[in-house]
């Protein structure tokens, strides 16, 4: 490879990364996805660069999240109508705050016994996404090749699965689908905690730091004075920043419950509602490890990296084609794009007033957030090219080619290979206690 192509292809990286900041302006235009995490899957571009000449896909390796959900306990439900009603019982609520709290009780009746359980919207999400497979690629999924898929054994995301392969079914009854959802493919599947993460030094300031940033972008001043006609006496026995921050997130998850009809957004002005989206996308850039400074908790993934690398590899030795399938959590898809050097995944900074500007998680995980990976054969040739998809959309990660948006495998596979090389992984050490001869 020539050094001026190799210019070139940095020069068009850089200009992808320009196109994936996020602008306050862009937030306000559309405030759905300041719902960071809790977004709704936006509709790809819809754009698929044809492959080369004489090029034909075989095979996709895929890891995607479940799709729109419940929260995943229903504490924030429980501590504002405590707080409420006690308000309330005092007298200290409003007639807004009153009907705020009318809503709150539809919405816990409705959330009872259903924490983190797939949504409606959640199913039709991996369907659509298998739907659109099966479109962009008729020549591979059209024919009757095997699906292997595994999940995370949370039900949401077996329940995900369930939709994406029964629409891939739909689409093609020849299909032969296996799935699967046992502790046997955790390891891979979800955060691996039995490697060892390298420690920071600046990691426990970063949090400091964190925690003042969460505690001003949710500070909860507007809110009071709108829900309680004593804010100060109801800040008496209510925390500004855990009562704000549970609102947000309640007004976040009504995005996955559409036919609940509810909303809560009206609790926040659009940049209010957008800070408490810079909050959690800052905290997000910190827990899995990508913000300059930070323990590198994305070393968890690295299990998954190297299967998809083995079982690509196998699929390509075996001359077959066929469809990998795999479903867990943004806890994983986020540090794995990040892994990967996708272009929407590497703007993290530790100025979290402007990170927003570089690295946005509703670009990456929302509800059903995934990626995908593309390979195409050609009869007669040996080299083997595949193509990154962030959430459906083509993207770029930091290896040189001559055929953008496809890369060689070959240089795919070595340059994720000598990462997992130079990472040193290692486990942590288990100690089994010794027990004594003599019964106790």
């Amino acid at each position: 490879m020539n050094h001026k192509f190799t210019t070139l292809c940095l020069m068009a990286g850089l200009s992808l990364a320009a196109m994936a900041q996020t602008s306050r302006t862009e937030l306000r235009a559309h405030l759905d996805l300041a719902s960071g995490n809790y977004c709704n899957y936006p509709n790809p571009t819809g754009h698929v660069t044809p492959a080369p000449d004489g090029y034909e896909p075989f095979y996709v390796s895929h890891y995607g999240r479940h799709g729109a959900r419940y929260m995943t306990g229903n504490d924030h439900y429980e501590y504002t109508i405590a707080k409420m009603d006690t308000a309330k019982t005092l007298g200290l609520l409003t007639s807004y705050g009153e009907d705020v709290l009318r809503r709150l009780n539809i919405a816990y009746a409705d959330a009872k016994q259903r924490a983190g359980d797939l949504t409606p919207l959640g199913g039709r999400q991996h369907r659509a996404i298998a739907h659109r497979l099966c479109v962009n690629y008729p020549s591979l999924m059209s024919q009757a090749i095997t699906v292997k898929a595994n999940s995370s054994t949370v039900r949401r995301c077996m329940i995900s699965m369930a939709n994406f392969c029964q629409e891939l079914l739909i689409m093609n009854p020849k299909l032969d689908i296996k799935m699967d959802a046992s502790e046997h493919d955790m390891y891979y599947i979800i955060p691996n905690d039995s490697i060892e993460i390298p420690k920071s030094e600046t990691d426990g300031p970063l949090y400091e730091k964190l925690d003042k940033f969460r505690h001003e972008m949710l500070n909860g001043r507007h809110q009071f004075e709108m829900l309680f006609t004593n804010p100060e006496r109801a800040g008496e026995f209510i925390d500004h920043y855990k009562f704000t921050n549970a609102l947000w997130n309640i007004a976040a998850d009504m995005d996955c419950l559409p036919e609940l009809k509810l909303s809560f957004k009206d609790l926040f002005t659009d940049d209010e509602y957008i800070d408490g989206f810079r909050a959690y996308n800052a905290s997000w850039c910190l827990w899995e490890g990508l913000m300059p400074g930070s323990q590198h908790n994305y070393y968890a993934i690295y299990p998954l990296l190297r299967n998809i690398l083995d079982e690509a590899e196998q699929m390509v030795a075996s001359g077959k084609s066929g469809v990998r399938l795999r479903f867990g959590h943004d806890s994983v898809v986020l540090p794995f794009s990040f892994i990967l050097g996708v272009k929407e995944a590497i703007g993290g900074t530790d100025d979290m007033e402007d990170l927003h500007n570089h690295f946005s998680i509703f670009r990456l995980i929302p509800m059903a957030g995934n990626v995908q990976m593309i390979f195409f054969r050609k009869q007669g040739s040996d080299d083997v090219l595949v193509k990154f998809l962030m959430n459906e959309n083509e993207t770029s990660v930091p290896i040189a080619t001559d055929c953008y948006p496809f890369y060689h495998w070959k240089d795919v596979d070595a340059y994720y290979r000598n990462m997992l090389k130079d990472a040193h992984i290692t486990y942590k050490t288990v100690i089994v206690k010794e027990e004594d001869d003599e019964d106790d």
